[in-house]
């Protein structure tokens, strides 16, 4: 995963009542180690706010957020789109006339998120992103990525970038529009709507299978991509199925 910035000022709050919950149980540790009469070892800093902060930052980005407690009292306003979405989309490759069987899955913490979209032909990843909340229209969330065709794709189709902005709406669904870059110039809209969650396919067991963190070793990147590449070929076999390729 990666580091995506968004327009929300709770990033900056947050730390600070973090550090400040922090601070209050490092006081508290300290009092009931006196009351009883503990020692710690002389190699054990404790008890420790930066080591109550790290473990608060750290349940907080990976849990916390997500909490409808913690939005109702408006400390997180960032939406958790995490999940698996389903739809189609429209492209200017074939003058929008084909609708394209399409999943986009979406791992996210507080801080970091990956956007993995896969189509018949082929399948693309994240590079950066951004996560708009004060926009008018409704939240946005806006990513550069990488395409890269799958083996029996079209001699036509090769390695590209691009740019999707898509919004929430109110029905849970993602609606809007990507751009292709030089090598393909085309451009389309894309529909989706969020999935139930699946014992198979499921976002969250996938992310804690793969490892949350963007410093995820070798062979949980090689895991990432072989479900990727399997998400691709059964999207593939459902649009045959469908009569759409």
């Amino acid at each position: 995963m990666h580091g995506y910035s968004t327009d929300s000022g709770e990033r900056r709050v947050v730390p600070l009542l973090l550090a400040s919950v922090a601070i209050a149980l490092a006081w508290v540790s300290s009092r009931i180690l006196a009351v009883t009469h503990l020692f710690v070892p002389w190699w054990l800093d404790a008890p420790s706010s930066l080591v109550f902060y790290g473990a608060l930052n750290a349940l907080f980005d990976r849990y916390l957020w997500r909490n409808g407690l913690v939005s109702k009292l408006g400390l997180v306003r960032i939406p958790n789109l995490a999940g698996q979405w389903h739809g189609y989309l429209l492209s200017s490759f074939d003058g929008h006339e084909k609708r394209h069987h399409l999943v986009i899955t979406i791992f996210q913490s507080w801080t970091q998120i990956a956007v993995f979209f896969t189509t018949a032909t082929s399948m693309s990843r994240s590079c950066a992103a951004v996560i708009q909340v004060d926009d008018p229209e409704g939240v946005t969330l806006i990513y550069q990525y990488q395409n890269q065709p799958l083996a029996d794709a079209m001699k036509t189709m090769h390695m590209h970038y691009g740019t999707a902005m898509l919004r929430v709406s109110n029905g849970g669904c993602l609606v809007g529009d990507y751009y292709a870059g030089r090598d393909r110039q085309t451009f389309g809209r894309i529909y989706c709507r969020r999935q139930l969650r699946s014992p198979q396919s499921d976002a969250e067991s996938v992310y804690a299978a793969s490892g949350a963190k963007g410093t995820a070793s070798r062979l949980r990147i090689t895991d990432i991509i072989n479900w990727t590449v399997k998400l691709a070929t059964n999207v593939r076999l459902q649009a045959q199925s469908e009569g759409l390729i």
